[in-house]
């Protein structure tokens, strides 16, 4: 009697088990993020996380952008000497912020909350 017992409380947790990893596997992918701006590219996102596809993406300078919900900034350059850093300029906290983003290896991020206008984003050399 033990022994059926055991038998059926071990296929009850093989069952549980095998539905939770069923229902991992089956979650849907992980929503798109920094990895989807485009090496040799600056990204902007509409919100705070950088959750999504970029709004905002180019090889070039990025100019005017308004989000009520927050921005993210990501420069996804490539080393080239007078060209491969981003200095941006927002307002953001009722602020003019200016900052600027290396490229990846270094700091190449930086995010707002609530009502942001990105004035510009520019590529230029060593900040």
């Amino acid at each position: 009697m033990k022994t059926r017992l055991r038998k059926k409380a071990g296929l009850g947790v093989a069952a549980l088990l095998m539905t939770a990893a069923t229902g991992v596997a089956s979650a849907p992918p992980a929503a798109a993020a920094p990895e989807d701006c485009p090496r040799g590219y600056v990204c902007v996102w509409n919100n705070d996380v950088a959750w999504g596809q970029p709004t905002w993406k180019s090889e070039g300078n990025l100019y005017n952008l308004h989000s009520e919900h927050g921005m993210v900034i990501i420069n996804n350059g490539v080393r080239f000497p007078g060209a491969d850093h981003i200095r941006f300029s927002v307002t953001a906290y009722g602020d003019n912020i200016t900052g600027c983003l290396h490229y990846p290896n270094d700091p190449n991020r930086d995010s707002f909350l609530g009502p942001v206008t990105l004035h510009s984003a520019v590529w230029g050399g060593e900040c």
